[in-house]
């Protein structure tokens, strides 16, 4: 791997396509470039606007790994320069023309090649095209209307504020291969932020490492969406993990990490089909708790107070204890037995009786240890 600091202009100058990974999420803006740039007017100091990960993949084409959305950002602060001053007179268009050849396009194609909802609103942008009320909604829209805006009201000259803007670097990791995979790379380099896309970094495991699952993760993902709880899938899959890892609950940004690790694991001795079943099995007992979807009407009372009481702690526990119910294990009996024992412990907990800390491990110790 190669670090050197490079300028902006020059990483899109001299290359005909960025690609941004699968698992990049959501374009949401950084830290306000053009207000960056106005504070460090007339200065000859360059801004450093960040550090990227490139892994190049031909001689002018590049896998954006980490920084993808510093380049959407950067690229539509040049668009919006464009949109400031186009029709303004005849030298000001042909920079137009000349910033949209050199910076924005490679021939008819935009140079950044998002995936997509993301592809369809950045092309719409770049390209004049007419957008829905909806797509105006988007965070790429409003960023670009902000630096119009700002760009209006400071009244900069196009000359001197692309001045500035050639000012721009980063700090760049630019590679070929690398014994770390891109989506480590990622995951380490986004590990603090609370946007990270952990189920993207899933998805993109899954389609390189068990591409015979990928239908089946779909699935699951239907499931949920299918069921109105599509914002809960992640918190089933840290459930989910934390049984497999006895109790150590993964913190929301280990999600990717854990799942990996537990594949690696399991994939040596277990098909991937059966995999895929056996998280299918709790994915669905999830959806019984989350819903409390229970013929017996007292065991559905209990699930709904644990529900109502956001007593979700207890979430790890309770799929275990439906598997051993639906596998014969436990009689329903039973069950209403640990349920009421489940509500009262949290009570407990919660009004001061003991200060122990709730997790699955222990939950499940101090509920045992009570039927027995």
């Amino acid at each position: 791997m190669e670090v050197k600091t490079l300028n902006l202009l020059d990483i899109l100058n001299k290359s005909q396509v960025l690609y941004s990974t699968d698992y990049s999420g959501e374009f949401q803006a950084p830290a306000d470039l053009l207000e960056n740039i106005l504070e460090n007017s007339g200065s000859n100091e360059p801004i450093l606007d960040g550090i990227m990960f490139l892994q190049k993949t031909s001689s002018r084409s590049y896998l954006v790994v980490d920084g993808i959305k510093r380049i959407i950002q950067f690229s539509l602060l040049l668009h919006a320069l464009c949109e400031c001053y186009k029709l303004t007179n005849e030298k000001n268009d042909h920079a137009i023309e000349l910033i949209k050849k050199r910076y924005l396009f490679f021939g008819k194609y935009t140079k950044i090649h998002l995936h997509g909802y993301e592809k369809i609103i950045y092309e719409k942008l770049v390209k004049y095209e007419r957008m829905t009320e909806e797509e105006k909604q988007h965070p790429m829209f409003i960023q670009l209307h902000e630096y119009w805006a700002k760009i209006k009201m400071n009244n900069i000259s196009a000359v001197k504020l692309f001045n500035e803007i050639k000012k721009v670097n980063v700090l760049a990791c630019v590679y070929e291969d690398s014994e770390i995979e891109n989506r480590d790379i990622y995951q380490y380099l986004n590990c603090n932020n609370p946007n990270i896309e952990e189920l993207l970094l899933i998805t993109d495991f899954i389609k390189e490492n068990a591409k015979d699952g990928l239908k089946a993760w779909y699935n699951l993902l239907d499931l949920y969406k299918n069921a109105g709880l599509k914002d809960y899938f992640k918190f089933f899959i840290r459930d989910f993990l934390t049984i497999q890892r006895n109790g150590i609950i993964p913190k929301a940004n280990e999600l990717y990490m854990s799942f990996k690790r537990y594949y690696k694991r399991l994939a040596p001795n277990m098909n991937i089909e059966d995999f895929f079943k056996h998280i299918e099995k709790f994915a669905k007992y999830y959806i019984k708790i989350l819903q409390a979807d229970f013929a017996n009407e007292e065991i559905k009372s209990l699930i709904t107070t644990i529900n109502e009481g956001d007593m979700q702690e207890t979430y790890p526990y309770l799929l275990e204890v439906l598997d051993d119910v639906e596998s014969g294990r436990l009689t329903e009996e039973t069950l209403i037995q640990l349920l009421n024992t489940v509500i009262a412990f949290i009570n407990e907990q919660r009004n001061g009786n003991f200060s122990s800390t709730i997790d699955f491990a222990n939950l499940s110790h101090e509920i045992n240890q009570r039927i027995n």
